[in-house]
């Protein structure tokens, strides 16, 4: 396994997980733990706990009546859908700075976070919850090297969008380790479970023989649904009408047929649509 503090080095401070999540994930591991202790931490955090209730009400859960109190909420989602969402919430705090560029990492994070959850749910391959998380940290290695040395991050960026290159080869080109091993190192410094850290890292890489079957499966949906992500426009200047999503590795790892996909892409689209406000507003 990677050591991930040799990344440091290169990357520089490493942020803090956001307090409330946390003092969430502790409390989540203990058996004790009441619903009422859980909702009174959250609550800490007034921007988390009203962006909690509003995702609790997205038509993601497609809930039956509406949830006016954390504690209600908490019951009902469950401890898996809690600790996933506690972290979606309080990850936006993670940018120093929220302009433009912020808005559109952001945006992709969450996006992916809901595409990898809806391609999970449709493919039966992986666990929901934990496809939302990496999902959500698929782009973080993006969001601390925006943090830590925004001129040459954003100068990399506008040439990807000027046409000089590829992402990753561009990347290449001016940092000394790609994006989803920094995001990969973060979590690891966040004592992040082990899967969701390996899976992060092996998002462009997960289809060789010492990849855990778990860990490549959680890989390969993230890879899918970044590429459906840039094909769609989420968290993009616009869509990448030229991307072709059936062959992402993501999707040629799970045999899924040009027909197959775009059926997937229609209907994901819609999805987004629909939970975009309860998560990027």
């Amino acid at each position: 396994m990677q050591d991930y503090s040799d990344i440091v080095g290169e990357v520089g401070d490493l942020p803090p997980m956001p307090i409330v999540a946390v003092k969430v994930l502790e409390l989540l591991q203990d058996p004790d733990t009441s619903v009422k202790k859980l909702a009174e931490t959250i609550s800490l955090d007034p921007a988390v706990s009203a962006r909690m209730l509003k995702i609790a009400n997205s038509a993601m859960y497609g809930l039956s009546r509406q949830v006016t109190t954390l504690q209600n909420a908490l019951v009902i989602l469950g401890e898996r859908t809690v600790r996933s969402l506690v972290l979606a919430s309080s990850m936006s705090s993670v940018n120093k700075s929220y302009g433009l560029l912020e808005k559109m990492l952001w945006e992709e994070s969450i996006g992916c976070a809901l595409a990898a959850r809806f391609f999970s749910i449709k493919l039966q391959k992986v666990n929901a919850d934990e496809a939302f998380m990496v999902g959500l940290f698929s782009n973080l290695g993006k969001i601390v090297r925006n943090n830590n040395d925004a001129e040459r991050y954003q100068d990399l960026v506008e040439a990807v969008y000027n046409g000089a290159g590829e992402y990753l080869v561009l990347e290449q080109e001016v940092f000394s380790n790609p994006y989803h091993l920094v995001g990969a190192a973060v979590l690891d410094s966040w004592k992040i479970a082990s899967l969701l850290v390996e899976a992060v890292h092996h998002q462009m890489d997960f289809n060789t023989a010492d990849v855990d079957s778990d860990v490549a499966n959680l890989s390969a949906l993230v890879n899918l649904s970044a590429a459906a992500c840039s094909r769609l426009g989420i968290g993009q200047r616009e869509p990448d009408d030229d991307r072709d999503v059936a062959a992402s590795a993501g999707a040629v790892f799970f045999n899924l047929s040009e027909g197959r996909v775009d059926d997937l892409l229609e209907e994901f689209e819609e999805v987004f649509d629909l939970n975009r406000e309860s998560f990027i507003s």
